[in-house]
């Protein structure tokens, strides 16, 4: 098996049991200089200065010349005179000019895009890297993930645990952000403070290793870190296109590691999309959910005992609140992630709410608040927003479900009763009127789109549905949740309903059915929320027609 496929297999089963390290190579394959390479620019420049040459012995001149070995304090407090001028040189060598942009260079590579995707998929905790530079910084970003970033003695003594932690990155040896951080001189790099020295030892002790780019040829005090430790838990990698060197063979043995000739783009590439291939191989088969679906309609016709359909529910809702918490990265991605992993749960509730009496509707009903609690993590709104989105879809399929079986207390209470707070108000609404589509899946006049095409099978395979009747319903619900959101929140989100033309005016087109349905005082009308709030319903359908013919007449103009 290859070497790739096999650590896939490893991420997936141990998520979070990983850790990297990353050294000159992989930010030298993005344009940028070694640390040396920057040290020996700098040398130049103090010689050029005084009007000497360096004949090609950078160090040994500055020595000889100054009497002790180059540093890059004493380096930079030669040529600038302010932390500002510090950074603004320090830049010039990390951060790309406008034409190295247009080139590509000094930006993360395909190693630090697929790392990043690693880590946000939670198969890796820790980055640890020699290098000063952010590129590792940057893409985690770009995945959607704040890095919790290390670079000095203070930082790693501060730390919180490993495992509390997503996308820590350790600068072992500084970063340029922090000139004062940075280590490259023989002395310097024999030793790291005693703060950095334990979380290092905890990172290759307590995780599994992949190494890329890294010579080991001139960083003693790290060697010493592999030499004093030891991981029999998980397996390690060290991957470099070329034949390592000898110093770099005996870690390699003294880690048990596996040795992969290949370079940090391929190898963290293809390692990432194997990740990605085994989760999408472990979704639900259809026919596992079908006969989960067949399993529950004989607990709730009385056939058969219904403790393992409650079960099932509370399991995989736990499953579904955990996973949530640990979206990170594309949003497309993470979207189409939660659709797979939640079609057993939207089937078992829909049959559920369908088939299921009051006593079966207390197995699901209140946890959709669970679903819908927004997590106190960093990233952005975004991806925050689409962490509750697995409670608009319970709400969705259980509202449609009742609503197409006549059970209307049930469709009232799942419009009404699950709460959901909202953070910027400081306030609680009904979850059926806070978490509109629009709001958690995050896709402007196509959430509800998307949420539509996730649902229908669920109606039309397992509850046997036409597409006919599953369209009316879920228009006829969409209007009622809109209805709920008037009145609760004051504002409306765009619908997925047909339009219909009354009288040059554009109506969607369950208005019709929910204006009868109130004028005849049947079905679900007035309880609840709604109940002796006759001129709120009323404003509101008003509301609801205005907005929904005013966006449509738009449209056609366009």
């Amino acid at each position: 098996m290859e070497p790739h496929v096999k650590l896939a297999f490893a991420m997936r089963d141990t998520p979070g049991a990983y850790a990297v390290l990353l050294g000159a190579g992989v930010s030298m394959a993005a344009g940028l200089p070694s640390a040396w390479d920057v040290q020996v620019d700098l040398i130049e420049r103090v010689a050029a200065a005084e009007g000497a040459a360096t004949l090609g012995k950078a160090h040994a001149w500055y020595e000889e010349r100054f009497g002790y070995a180059a540093t890059y304090d004493s380096l930079l407090d030669a040529l600038t005179s302010t932390p500002y001028e510090r950074q603004a040189m320090l830049r010039s060598y990390f951060e790309p000019n406008d034409q190295e942009r247009e080139d590509g260079l000094k930006q993360p590579t395909a190693a630090h895009h697929a790392i990043a995707r690693l880590v946000a998929a939670d198969h890796v905790r820790i980055v640890l890297t020699t290098n000063f530079d952010r590129l590792m910084e940057t893409a985690l970003r770009e995945a959607g993930i704040e890095p919790t970033v290390v670079t000095n003695e203070d930082d790693a003594a501060g730390l919180a645990p490993l495992h509390t932690l997503k996308g820590v990155v350790v600068h072992l040896h500084g970063d340029y952000l922090n000139p004062t951080s940075m280590l490259n001189t023989p002395d310097e790099l024999s030793h790291y403070a005693g703060p950095t020295d334990a979380l290092l030892d905890r990172a290759l002790t307590e995780y599994g290793l992949v190494i890329s780019g890294w010579s080991a040829n001139t960083d003693q005090a790290l060697r010493n870190a592999f030499s004093r430790t030891s991981n029999r838990f998980f397996a390690s990698y060290w991957t470099d296109p070329a034949e390592l060197s000898e110093v770099a063979q005996d870690l390699l043995t003294r880690r048990a590691a596996t040795y992969v000739q290949a370079d940090a783009n391929a190898f963290f590439t293809r390692t990432a999309d194997a990740v990605d291939a085994l989760t999408d191989t472990a979704r639900q088969h259809p026919a596992s959910i079908a006969a989960s679906v067949a399993i529950a309609k004989r607990a709730l016709s009385g056939a058969s005992p219904a403790i393992s359909l409650h079960d099932t529910l509370r399991r995989e809702t736990s499953r579904i609140a955990s996973l949530r918490l640990h979206l990170s990265g594309d949003h497309g991605h993470q979207l189409a992630t939660l659709e797979t992993e939640t079609e057993l749960l939207l089937a078992l509730i829909a049959t559920t709410a369908y088939w299921g009496s009051n006593d079966t509707d207390r197995w699901w009903l209140h946890d959709i608040e669970q679903l819908g609690i927004q997590p106190n993590l960093s990233g952005s709104a975004e991806l925050l927003h689409l962490t509750r989105t697995p409670a608009t879809m319970t709400i969705y399929t259980a509202g449609i479900a009742a609503l197409a079986a006549e059970r209307w207390t049930t469709l009232v209470r799942v419009l009404e009763e699950p709460a959901a707070f909202d953070p910027y108000r400081e306030k609680t609404y009904p979850a059926a009127a806070l978490l509109a589509p629009e709001k958690t899946i995050g896709l402007p006049k196509k959430s509800s789109e998307r949420l539509y095409t996730q649902l229908q099978p669920v109606f039309t395979q397992h509850l046997a549905l036409s597409e006919n009747t599953f369209r009316d319903t879920w228009e006829r619900f969409e209007y009622l949740r809109l209805l709920v959101q008037h009145i609760a929140c004051r504002n409306l989100s765009w619908p997925l309903i047909r339009a219909t033309d009354h009288d040059d005016v554009w109506e969607p087109a369950s208005a019709a059915w929910v204006k009868k349905t109130i004028d005849s005082n049947t079905g679900p009308w007035p309880f609840g929320l709604l109940k002796d709030a006759s001129d709120l319903v009323e404003e509101a359908r008003n509301a609801i027609n205005l907005s929904f013919d005013k966006e449509i007449a738009r449209q056609e103009f366009r």
